[in-house]
């Protein structure tokens, strides 16, 4: 288990070397266009360019390119936060929450309390209706699973740092680290979760050191 964790560390670390590489003129534009012209979309980044080897965008108009390319942000910025909880939460004390010594990450949730439990869910869902009141269309008639026209996927106008850059081509390299930072986040904790599933140990419990 050493060696998948190892590997498991590297893919989490390697997002910090990656989201400094410039990204390609193939995210160069931050307007999605139609699925013949996918290569426009921020994201299509070296070595792999525009890969899309199931065929996912063939066919596919403007609005069913959007709605995959929300669906891929939403998941990334998720991974990214669960692979930073799973670290931070495995090796902090939490006896707030009823845990006097750290536990896996995989048992933490059934653990809790549903009194502590419920303020974080209802967080939740506040802010999924408020990103979906930001970017889709109510639903009814053809307007199902329909993002708002002037509405750029992930783009849910939150940014207290002020962050968000100005210009086109800045806020396309900008979205193509996200991107790729988030995608390898997903990767990650997917490896976290199966390797804690397996042996039952926190993630750097089988580091050397």
């Amino acid at each position: 288990m050493k060696f998948s964790t190892s590997i498991l560390i590297a893919a989490v670390v390697a997002p910090s070397v990656s989201a400094f590489a410039p990204a390609s003129s193939a995210g160069s534009s931050t307007v999605l266009k139609a699925a013949d012209d996918c290569f426009g979309l921020p994201g299509a980044i070296a070595p792999f360019g525009y890969f899309d080897p199931l065929g996912l965008c063939k066919d596919r108009d403007l609005v069913g390119v959007k709605r995959f390319r929300e669906a891929e942000i939403m998941h990334g910025r998720v991974a990214m936060m669960a692979v930073v909880g799973f670290l931070i939460a495995e090796n902090t004390p939490t006896i707030a929450f009823g845990f006097e010594h750290p536990t896996i990450a995989n048992n933490m949730i059934p653990e809790i309390s549903l009194g502590v439990m419920f303020p974080f869910f209802l967080a939740i869902n506040i802010a999924e209706a408020l990103r979906a009141n930001k970017g889709w269309v109510e639903p009814g008639g053809d307007s199902l699973f329909t993002l708002r026209e002037g509405y750029y996927p992930g783009d849910i106008g939150f940014d207290p740092m002020g962050l968000k850059p100005t210009g086109a081509q800045d806020f396309a390299d900008m979205q193509a680290k996200e991107l790729s930072n988030g995608r390898l986040a997903m990767f990650a904790i997917a490896g976290m979760v199966g390797i804690e599933l397996i042996n039952g140990n926190p993630v750097l419990s089988d580091l050397p050191f």
